[in-house]
C-alpha cells in the first residue's frame, strides 16, 4: 500500500509551460485525502519551488537541491548536506578555469564566480534548455525577468565569500557546448566524494556524494516510520536515478530518457500529458498494473 509518493518537477510534474496542471492539483488533494503524503523531490532551490507550490496552495515536504536539502511543510529546513570546502574551492577553480558560468546554491541564495554577462549566458542557455522552440533573441528577453538571473548574487573574492559562514549546496550549469559540459562530468567526477548528475544533456549538476533525491528520500521514509516498499517515486533524468535505484514502486514518464525506463517498473503518461495524475489515480484505484512496462 502507497503511503508516499514523491515526484520530481522538470519533466515530471511540471507540464511544459513548467507550471501544474489543474488536473494534477486535484490528484495530489486526492491522494492526501486517501491518507497518502506527497513530497516533491527537485533539482531546484527552495524560491523557485515555493513559487509555484504557493500558487496552487500546495503545502508539502520538499527534497531540494537534489538531496542537498530536506524542508517541511511550512519551508523549515530539516536536514541539510553541503559540498566540503575543500572540494567547493576546486569545483570553483576547475569551472572558471574552463570558463563554465555555474549557479551555486547556498544557505544565503544563489551565487555565481562569473560575471554578470557570463552568468547572464548561461541563463539563458538554461532558458533555451527549458524552452526549445525560443529564439535566442527570444531566450534574451526571458532571461533577463527570470530569478535564477536576477536574484543572483556575485562572488568578487572567493576566499572572503568562505569567510562569511556560506554553506554550498550545490552547483548547477547551463552550456550549448555538450563536450564542454561532458569534459567537466568527467573531471570534476574525479573529486572525491562528489556525485555528479544532470537533468539535461547541455547541464552539470554537483552536490556530496550523500545529497542524492533516493538517499535523502529513504531518510525521510524511516523517520516517518514507512517501509519503502510502501513509496512511490516518479521521474525523468538522470538526476532522479537514484530514487529508481532504491524504491521498487518507481514510475518513469514517457518523456523520461531511455536509462530511467529501463529501471523502472512503471511506465505512467508525458508530463504534458497528466502523467503524475494517472500514476496517482492509477494508485487511488489500485490500478498500478496499468502502467507496468
Amino acid at each position: 500500500m502507497i503511503k508516499l509518493i514523491a515526484s520530481d518537477m522538470d519533466g515530471t510534474l511540471l507540464n511544459n509551460n513548467h507550471d501544474i496542471d489543474v488536473d494534477t492539483v486535484e490528484a495530489i488533494r486526492k491522494a492526501e485525502e486517501a491518507g497518502i503524503i506527497f513530497t516533491i523531490s527537485t533539482g531546484r532551490e527552495y524560491d523557485s519551488v515555493k513559487g509555484i507550490l504557493d500558487k496552487h496552495n500546495i503545502k508539502c515536504q520538499c527534497i531540494l537541491s537534489n538531496g542537498a536539502e530536506y524542508r517541511d511543510e511550512s519551508g523549515n529546513i530539516l536536514e541539510v548536506i553541503n559540498i566540503n570546502e575543500k572540494y567547493a574551492k576546486k569545483i570553483i577553480k576547475i569551472l572558471d578555469e574552463n570558463k563554465l558560468p555555474a549557479r551555486i546554491f547556498t544557505n544565503k541564495g544563489v551565487f555565481t564566480t562569473s560575471t554578470r554577462e557570463e552568468a547572464f549566458q548561461e541563463v539563458i542557455f538554461r532558458t533555451m534548455t527549458f524552452n526549445p522552440t525560443l529564439t535566442e533573441e527570444e531566450a534574451k528577453k526571458m532571461a533577463e525577468k527570470e530569478g535564477f538571473f536576477t536574484n543572483l548574487k556575485y562572488v568578487n573574492d572567493v576566499e572572503k565569500f568562505f569567510k562569511d559562514d556560506i554553506e554550498i549546496r550545490k552547483f548547477v550549469a547551463f552550456h550549448k557546448d555538450i563536450d564542454l559540459i561532458n569534459k567537466m562530468k568527467e573531471t570534476i567526477g574525479k573529486i572525491e566524494g562528489l556525485a555528479i548528475s544532470s537533468s539535461f544533456d547541455d547541464n552539470i549538476e554537483i552536490t556530496d556524494i550523500n545529497a542524492q533525491k533516493g538517499i535523502i528520500l529513504k531518510k525521510v521514509a524511516q523517520k516517518m516510520n514507512i517501509d519503502i516498499k510502501n513509496v512511490m517515486i516518479l521521474g525523468d533524468s538522470f538526476n532522479d536515478y537514484s530514487m529508481f535505484e532504491i524504491f521498487e514502486e518507481s514510475v518513469a514518464m514517457k518523456n523520461a530518457i531511455p536509462e530511467v525506463k529501463k529501471i523502472a517498473k512503471y511506465i505512467t503518461d508525458s508530463n504534458d500529458n497528466l502523467g503524475v495524475a494517472k500514476a496517482i489515480y492509477n494508485v487511488l484505484n489500485n490500478e498500478m498494473n496499468n502502467m507496468l512496462k
